[in-house]
C-alpha cells in the first residue's frame, strides 16, 4: 500500500514577496474510513463484540476530551501522545497577558516509536501522468 500524490503547478511566494511558478507534490487523500467500518475491523481482529469496541472507543473519546480540557497530555500505548497546545498574542507587560490573549487551541500528536517506524516505511506513488508539454 502507498500514499498517493499528484504533481501540481502553483504560484510560490518567495521570502522577498515576489512569486514564481513551481511544481509541488499534493497528497491525494482517499475517502476517510467511516467509524462503523473501523469498529468492525477492530471487532474482527480482536474477537470481541461490536458494541464493546464502540463502547470503549466512545469512552476513550470522552476521557480524552476530559483530560485534554484539563491541560493533560494523554499517552495511548502503541499510538502516541496527544497534547493540548495554544497560540497566544504577546504583550508588552506581564499584566497585559491573560486567557483573552489566546487565539487558537489545538491538539498536537506525537507518534509512538512503533507508529513512527510505520511512517518511515510508507511508500509513495504518483497517481497522475504529466503531459509532455507542461
Amino acid at each position: 500500500m502507498s500514499i498517493a500524490y499528484r504533481k501540481v503547478k502553483r504560484q510560490v511566494i518567495n521570502p522577498d514577496h515576489t512569486t514564481h511558478e513551481a511544481w509541488l507534490m499534493q497528497q491525494v487523500c482517499p475517502t476517510p474510513v467511516a467509524f462503523e467500518d473501523f469498529v468492525k475491523e477492530c471487532m474482527m481482529s480482536q474477537g470481541v463484540a461490536q458494541a464493546q469496541v464502540k463502547g470503549i472507543a466512545c469512552a476513550m473519546s470522552d476521557r480524552l476530551r476530559h483530560y485534554l480540557s484539563l491541560g493533560h497530555s494523554v499517552q495511548i500505548g502503541g499510538i502516541g501522545t496527544l497534547r493540548p497546545v495554544f497560540n497566544a498574542k504577546s504583550a508588552e507587560s506581564a499584566e497585559q497577558l491573560s486567557a483573552k490573549c489566546i487565539h487558537s487551541v489545538k491538539v498536537r500528536f506525537y507518534p509512538h516509536k512503533e507508529f513512527q517506524e510505520t511512517l518511515k516505511k510508507m511508500e509513495f506513488e504518483d497517481v497522475e501522468m504529466l503531459d509532455e508539454e507542461e
